[in-house]
């Protein structure tokens, strides 16, 4: 399986930087200088890291073979991706790859189902995209290594009265308030939402 590590947003400078949308926490060993990453079309690499640093807030790199403004062009909305199987296993049990996390069953504390995460986006707070199970499964995510800040607790969801309704999935915060409860192994995680949290996620009344 591959993990997405990071998206190129667009060119920097005239020498071929471009800037990346980080998707891991390991950024300074995911874009060390030597690493080579596969992407995403398959014909944009694999793509060799050249040189790497952080300007006002954002990750700069730059990849072999890519010398000018022009080249790095041709990457724009590149995703970068490395093998599950290198990613490995955190040592703390607490802490968790999204590719660990996406599928998951998610109930609430009292057990009521809620649906599937589908994905985990990286915004400044990591946050759970939890959508109800369907007859049909959805597209499948695009899968990357968590992001910073990852909770350091276990999870679960669920919403009263059963799945979640409409198309609108639920965003929910990856903290221990909220997510107490992280069983990878049962494919099970659970939520404790406060007030109106699941509500969000409902469609508007007379819809759906």
């Amino acid at each position: 399986m591959q993990l997405v590590v990071g998206r190129i947003t667009r060119p920097h400078g005239v020498r071929g930087e471009v800037s990346v949308e980080v998707r891991t926490d390991e950024p300074d060993s995911r874009f060390a200088v030597g690493s080579v990453l596969a992407t995403d079309p398959a014909e944009a690499g694999p793509l060799a890291v050249a040189s790497a640093r952080w300007h006002a807030g954002r990750l700069l790199v730059g990849f072999e073979g890519i010398a000018d403004r022009n080249q790095a062009e041709t990457l724009r909305g590149v995703w970068l991706t490395v093998d599950s199987a290198d990613a490995g296993s955190s040592d703390d049990p607490d802490e968790f790859h999204d590719h660990e996390l996406i599928g998951l069953a998610v109930v609430t504390v009292s057990g009521e189902p809620v649906g599937r995460v589908t994905d985990v986006r990286h915004f400044g707070q990591d946050l759970l995209v939890i959508e109800a199970d369907g007859p049909a499964d959805p597209a499948p995510a695009r899968r990357g290594e968590r992001g910073p800040g990852a909770p350091r607790v276990v999870p679960g969801g669920s919403r009263a009265g059963g799945h979640l309704p409409g198309p609108a999935p639920l965003l929910v915060p990856f903290v221990a308030a909220i997510v107490p409860e992280v069983d990878v192994a049962a494919g099970r995680l659970v939520i404790d939402p406060p007030p109106g949290l699941l509500e969000l996620g409902a469609p508007e009344p007379g819809r759906g």
